[in-house]
């Protein structure tokens, strides 16, 4: 009986294709280096972030005031 493809059948499926797995580790490192820039501005002010039920609200707060 074939219940569907897991993720580690994924993961099994990188590691046995070498150029995959380098496309998938270049596409892992971008969004790490993507996300620490994210987090480095929310923490200097830079980008505002809002919670609310349901929804992320990220908000740019220096740049209205430095563009009008």
């Amino acid at each position: 009986m074939v219940v569907g493809r897991t993720l580690w059948d994924f993961v099994i499926e990188v590691v046995q294709r070498p150029g995959l797995r380098l496309f998938l580790l270049l596409v892992f490192i971008l969004f790490e280096i993507v996300l620490i820039m994210l987090l480095l501005l929310i923490q200097s002010g830079t980008i505002g972030v809002k919670l609310s039920y349901g929804s992320l609200g990220i908000e740019l707060n220096h740049f209205a005031t430095l563009i009008g």
